[in-house]
């Protein structure tokens, strides 16, 4: 059963936190002002000062328990989720992924909680979805656990879904495994659930910015995914110090938001630190590493074969700098795609950097399954 609960750090843990921070030992950082050799120690500094001195986590807390916040645990495993919005409407399911927070919905929820039941639930090992308690939780195993969430925890025969980065997908596995529940599939991270690689004669002449964007990730950007995904135990230790969580999730920050240099014309500082100290204060930069080995070694195995894969009626929204794009063409075959919008600005993580069109594609998508 599900049982109500307030985010509620103890004063001992912020005493803590700004401890570390007063005692971080810097490496020095040369010729680095792109950050083309990773994160940035000036920002770095500036970052840590302000997360010491100025930023007010208590103020936070409050905005974030201004929503009804809940916990269940599902064979075994505490998932933690907020509930709001329009009671007898569609329940919409939104999933973020790595290194976001469940708190990146939080300027979309008030543009679809006037036409959904919303639902953010975050994945295990992620945020309040913790401890880890079991392994093999990849994004196979969470898609049951969110099934088992919305229908034998909250009773929804069916529902809608929103995915980016790993809720991609999750929420792609949802439409493929229980098509008879999931009423639409929105994504703004089409991928391919068995990892295969996409041909690469399918990106268009007008897509080729995208193309070079993506292909520069993959051979540029990839060094913490290998980690995540061999050796995520390593990855945990950072977690002795904030400044080390800092680093490792503020340089992803940086490199996959749509901006011309400041991270923060993006990505908001104070959004910035409420990213880092719930990852902190949680405990799981760890454990929400663990989610990429576990959902690469324990692979996806499809329900039903031919094509499309995604039968369910699917819109998208594709970000002009997100970092993992795909060619429209391939979108079309593998899902049943019934929109498709290019947007005008936004990266990886559009709920913060762009949440208005974000909300008004979920909006234009699900409206036009039921016109």
């Amino acid at each position: 059963m599900a049982e109500r609960f307030a985010i509620a750090v103890p004063q001992a843990d912020l005493d803590d936190l700004r401890r570390r921070l007063s005692q971080a030992r810097w490496p020095g950082d040369l010729a680095n002002e792109t950050w083309h050799y990773g994160t940035n120690e000036d920002y770095l500094r500036s970052l840590v000062t302000d997360w010491a001195e100025r930023y007010d986590w208590r103020q936070h807390e409050r905005e974030m328990n201004e929503y009804p916040h809940y916990r269940v645990e599902i064979d075994g495993q505490p998932i933690h989720y907020l509930r709001t919005g329009k009671a007898g409407a569609l329940t919409l399911l939104l999933l973020g992924g790595w290194p976001w927070t469940f708190w990146d919905f939080r300027d979309v929820l008030p543009q679809l909680a006037p036409d959904f039941d919303v639902v953010v639930a975050e994945l295990p090992g992620y945020g309040f979805s913790s401890p880890l308690r079991k392994p093999k939780l990849g994004f196979v195993a969470a898609a049951d656990m969110m099934h088992r969430l919305m229908t034998d925890v909250l009773g929804c025969s069916r529902y809608g879904v929103y995915g980016a980065d790993w809720g991609a997908l999750v929420a792609e596995q949802l439409a493929h495994k229980y098509p008879d529940a999931v009423v639409g599939l929105h994504t703004s991270m089409p991928f391919p659930l068995d990892f295969a690689p996409i041909p690469q004669d399918l990106w268009t002449p007008e897509e080729q910015p995208y193309a070079q964007l993506t292909a520069l990730w993959w051979q540029y950007g990839t060094a913490y995914f290998q980690m995540h995904a061999t050796k995520p135990q390593t990855v945990a230790y950072l977690t002795d110090s904030p400044v080390a969580v800092a680093a490792w999730i503020v340089e992803k920050l940086h490199g996959w938001s749509d901006h011309n240099g400041n991270v923060e014309d993006a990505y908001p500082r104070d959004r910035i630190l409420t990213t880092l100290s719930i990852y902190w204060f949680t405990n799981t930069l760890g454990s929400s590493a663990r989610f990429y080995a576990e959902s690469l070694q324990n692979p996806w195995q499809p329900s039903r074969e031919g094509m499309p894969v995604i039968t369910v009626p699917t819109g998208v929204a594709a970000f002009p700098k997100e970092v993992a794009q795909v060619p429209r063409r391939w979108v079309e075959q593998y899902f049943n795609l019934r929109r498709y919008q290019r947007m005008n600005r936004g990266g990886h993580f559009p709920a913060v950097e762009n949440p208005s069109g974000l909300a008004s594609e979920i909006r234009a998508f699900f409206a036009s399954l039921s016109s």
